[in-house]
């Protein structure tokens, strides 16, 4: 039995000693830890055992939230014990993101299972600072004597976590808080200027101040000044001041005051420096002097807006403005030229002198008369009042036999809208223009009679056309225009025969007169001439051509109508043309005679000439006699002559007559029999009977080739 038990009591030890574990036996449940500690904080202090003397270890196993500082707690030895502590900088603490923490501790042996805790950890937030005294409203008084830099006001306040305090300063009104400074780690409010330049007599100070967490404020002082300096003012800026254009000396005085009877300055700004350049301001008198002739028609100078400011040297008026505008003054118009000298056509015309008129005034109106002095116009001149235009109411003609008189002299006035006037003269000459028509006044119909013999080129009559204009520029310098083809008037009005027709023909055509008028052109007579010419028979001996003139136009039978004038130079020049056409064909006529007459005869001397001459080298004669060609006269120039085309050399041969040669002359004419398979051989002269032919030669020896001429042989049939 004693053997079995042993085994039992082992085990049970066994036993006991494996299910010791640890146990937190003491530690903090809660704490606290500020959302602004700067350092780090033990929070709880843990004591974890073990029954079994095992050594045991204590950490953070979780916290909750997590955010914004997971990182902010921690256990860590430290003595005797364990502390959880908060470590500063790790993280932030922010109470109005997490109020508190749980943060669950474990304590192990490493052995048996972990025994945990949980302890809580409110976060404490920042406590804003307070004024002291716990007051939000100061009123104070403020001596005007007070130099720069005195000390006005004390802020006064504290803060919980001594935490450093920041202060800022507003004043009210803003024009004045240049005067004052608080210095933002004291509190303490000063002057930066003499309280003499406080020109108001409240100032409001506003003070917050603020620990970094939280802000706090505004405190509010009010400052009362005592016998406050009062900054001058003008009694009558804010105004425009219109100031005429002729204006000189003092354009405006200004008016400036101090309550507290300080000199007093003002300062002039502008946007317009050149307008301001007119006048001059004396700081003194507070005068505005116009020191340049001022002109309304400069537009970029007429208006000049001011801003002024008037000080005491210590308080500065609110800005005023001043415009000083240029107002327009009526001024008298000029017109140039004063003299004008035109020439107009007669007749009844609207003359332009050439007058412009300058009026210094920017916008105005002018009105155009006659001076007193021009009395006699009315009924001969009229003027247009906007324009000036002259008109003439009369038909004023200087070609007349007893012309109207000219020049004519009128003065003109011209007013504008203020009534002031200037005055000018036209002097006005009216001269001949071309304003007459040839007319044909005595005869209107010409008659005349030719033959069918009437040489081309004779003059057959005249027509004549009259005037009225003088001879200026040429108005009354004549000259005739008209064709019937056949008969034509020339431009001095002879009627002239360009070619006889048959007997029986009548040619009939209007002729007109012209002038060479310059201005305003030349005009042609508004009715024409009738011409007609009639035809008959030549007579055995040829008479002169009789000319008949009626004053009635007559019916005729015209076979032609108005045609464009037929020159008679025209006509001479085709005579000329013809005549050495003619003396040309003559001249190689006779040239070709002497050339080719005399070879002939030459021949016929060496021979027989009881009998007939002929050429037996008709080829030579193609190569060296030059082709004529025969041309009728033309109105065209004859064409040149054209180069016959050159060919390839024929093989050297015998007479071109071999062909009919062997059939036609006898079998003795040949110094041997014929080949009649080839072309035939001449013989030798020596060898021929008398009346043989000559050798034939070849057409392309030198001097065929030069084109000298050789001794040309006759053959004797």
């Amino acid at each position: 039995m004693a053997d079995i038990a042993c085994p039992v009591m082992v085990i049970l030890i066994l036993l006991d000693i494996a299910t010791a574990t640890p146990s937190i036996t003491s530690f903090k449940k809660a704490a606290t830890v500020s959302e602004d500690a700067t350092v780090n904080e033990i929070l709880s202090t843990i004591v974890c055992t073990d029954t079994d003397g095992d050594v045991t270890t204590t950490s953070v196993k979780s916290m909750s939230p997590t955010s914004p500082c997971s990182k902010c707690f921690e256990v860590l030895n430290c003595g005797t014990a364990e502390c959880l502590q908060y470590r500063a900088g790790v993280g932030t603490m922010d109470f109005t993101v997490t109020p508190f923490y749980l943060i669950t501790i474990s304590c192990t042996d490493n052995k048996e299972t972990p025994v945990t805790e949980v302890i809580e950890v409110a976060v404490v937030p920042n406590a804003p600072p307070r004024y002291d005294p716990d007051k939000l409203y100061v009123p104070i008084t403020i001596d005007s004597s007070v130099a720069a830099g005195a000390q006005i006001y004390d802020v006064d306040s504290f803060d919980p976590e001594t935490d450093d305090v920041t202060y800022t300063l507003k004043v009210i009104p803003s024009s004045s808080s240049v005067n004052y400074e608080i210095d933002q780690h004291t509190g303490i409010i000063k002057t930066t200027v003499p309280m003499k330049k406080e020109c108001t007599n409240d100032v409001t100070f506003q003070v917050t101040m603020t620990d970094g967490k939280n802000t706090v404020g505004p405190l509010v002082i009010d400052n009362s000044i005592s016998y406050a300096n009062v900054a001058p003012v003008a009694t009558n800026l804010d105004a425009t001041v219109q100031i005429p254009e002729d204006a000189t000396g003092t354009a405006y005085k200004m008016v400036m005051k101090d309550g507290n009877g300080d000199a007093i300055s003002y300062t002039v700004t502008t946007s317009n420096p050149a307008g301001l350049a007119q006048y001059k301001m004396d700081g003194k008198s507070r005068n505005i002097d116009i020191v340049s002739a001022l002109d309304y028609e400069k537009s970029a100078l007429r208006i000049t807006d001011t801003i002024i400011q008037v000080t005491d040297g210590y308080c500065t008026s609110p800005p005023y403005t001043l415009r000083l505008e240029v107002t327009d003054v009526n001024e008298p118009p000029t017109i140039s030229p004063i003299v004008a000298y035109v020439q107009v056509c007669e007749g009844m015309q609207e003359i332009n002198c050439g007058f412009s008129v300058l009026d210094p005034d920017a916008v105005d109106t002018q009105t155009w008369t006659y001076h007193s002095t021009n009395a006699n116009v009315r009924g001969h001149f009229g003027i247009d009042e906007n324009t000036g235009l002259i008109k003439t109411l009369l038909d004023y003609e200087a070609d007349q036999p007893t012309p109207l008189a000219s020049p004519k002299t009128l003065n003109v006035v011209v007013t504008d809208k203020g009534g002031l006037t200037a005055t000018a003269t036209c002097i006005i000459t009216f001269v001949d223009c071309n304003d007459n028509a040839p007319v044909f006044e005595a005869v209107q119909t010409y008659t005349a009679a030719a033959t069918e013999c009437t040489p081309a080129g004779t003059k057959l009559l005249t027509i004549t056309a009259t005037d009225k204009d003088s001879a200026r520029e040429g108005n009354n310098v004549l000259y005739y225009e008209g064709s019937g083809g056949s008969v034509s008037v020339g431009t001095g009005g002879e009627v002239v025969v360009n070619q006889a027709m048959p007997a029986g023909t009548v040619v009939t055509f209007y002729a007109y007169a012209y002038d060479r008028g310059q201005t305003p052109g030349p005009l042609r007579s508004k009715s024409p001439a009738v011409v007609s010419v009639r035809f008959t028979p030549c007579p055995t001996t040829q008479p002169p051509s009789a000319v008949v003139t009626t004053a009635a136009p007559t019916t005729t039978t015209s076979t032609t109508t108005a045609a464009p004038v037929q020159k008679g130079e025209d006509n001479l020049a085709w005579i000329i043309i013809a005549a050495l056409l003619g003396t040309a064909m003559l001249a190689l006529l006779t040239f070709m005679l002497w050339r080719y007459g005399n070879l002939c005869l030459h021949a016929c001397g060496n021979f027989n000439c009881q009998k007939r001459c002929c050429v037996t080298q008709s080829r030579v004669k193609r190569l060296v006699t030059p082709k004529i060609e025969r041309r009728a006269p033309a109105k065209r120039a004859p064409s040149p002559l054209v180069e016959p085309e050159e060919k390839e050399p024929e093989p050297k041969g015998p007479g071109f007559i071999f062909g009919f040669w062997k059939e036609r002359y006898p079998d003795d004419d040949f110094k041997n029999q014929p080949d009649r398979k080839r072309l035939p051989t001449p013989g030798d002269m020596e060898a021929h009977y008398p009346h043989t032919i000559d050798p034939v030669e070849d057409p392309l020896t030198p001097q065929m080739a030069t084109g000298e001429s050789a001794k040309k042989k006759c053959i004797v049939m």
